[in-house]
């Protein structure tokens, strides 16, 4: 139990500070200046690693074909620790089940490994009304923090951040309100297979980290023109558009720096000797696990 508590740990610091090299300059200044170095360190998480769990509650916009739409994107459904995890050849994935007396409920089956039993689960998404009103998008959770958004491209291009935080706050039933800090511009968000990002909140006395998925996909409207559900990454409803809409992935060049911002010199050093403590203390980390696996 010692060495997976450690392990977990290590996990868990890996990614604050893979989160904080991805964060670009103005939101990291912003992100150090709310949230000390100690209650970086201090932050805990509701979802353990290495216990699989699922996503099966969801809120979309009216326009949402959220049946259509979650089904296609069932590899993002079940999730281990801070992502989601498939891995079809070891039953691992998230099914679903018929309901043929309302086809605007959604019978969930996850999948949970060799052995594991199976149990059903019928939904109905929950209908909610855009963040800005041209918007349209599904967001799931469960109670582990795990969070996932299907985003139509279509249709936003802002920060997606936005719309979670929003939901987060003022949308869901008291029970789940939470104040979320997720950043996520659309450009950063719109690539193939998705992103990831975290975001910390408090809770009474405790801060916890709560991770999201960002899908962008397009023709995921009611009126939009229906595809297979085959799951394919090629299929424009995933990803890449149609030959009206295409996602960009060429590098563009950041512009230079026309005046001398000390504000975001003082972010980038401090950004750096945050990372450089972070590595150094993974690899006092990393030598314990050594010397425990080692007897």
């Amino acid at each position: 139990m010692k060495n997976k508590i450690l392990i977990s740990s290590f996990i868990a610091m890996l990614m604050c500070i893979f989160t904080l090299f991805i964060s670009n300059n103005v939101y990291a200044s912003d992100y150090l200046e709310k949230w000390t170095y100690e209650e970086m360190m201090a932050t805990k998480t509701k979802y353990e690693y290495d216990k699989l769990t699922s996503i099966n509650e969801f809120y979309a916009t009216p326009n949402m074909d959220s049946v259509r739409v979650i089904k296609k994107y069932y590899q993002y459904l079940i999730w281990n620790g801070g992502g989601p995890w498939c891995e079809p050849d070891n039953e691992i994935y998230m099914d679903f089940g018929e309901y043929s007396a309302d086809p605007e409920i959604i019978v969930f089956q996850p999948h949970l490994g060799f052995g594991k039993d199976v149990y059903s689960r019928a939904t109905r998404p929950k209908t909610i009304e855009s963040y800005d009103g041209k918007a349209e998008y599904i967001i799931g959770f469960n109670q582990y923090d795990q969070i996932v958004i299907f985003l139509d491209g279509d249709t936003f291009k802002g920060n997606i951040g936005d719309i979670l935080n929003d939901f987060f706050l003022n949308v869901v039933d008291e029970r789940n309100r939470k104040e979320h800090e997720f950043y996520m511009p659309y450009e950063s968000a719109a690539k193939e297979g998705g992103v990831l990002s975290i975001s910390r909140y408090r809770e009474g006395e405790d801060i916890y980290m709560a991770s999201c998925c960002y899908q962008i996909g397009f023709n995921l409207t009611k009126e939009a023109p229906q595809t297979p559900v085959d799951n394919n990454l090629e299929d424009p409803a995933i990803y890449g558009g149609n030959d009206e809409v295409q996602i960009d992935d060429t590098p563009t060049q950041k512009p230079e720096v026309s005046e001398y911002d000390p504000w975001k010199v003082v972010g980038i050093v401090v950004s750096s000797i945050i990372s450089v403590v972070g590595i150094y203390l993974i690899y006092l980390l990393g030598k314990k696990i050594y010397e425990i696996m080692k007897g």
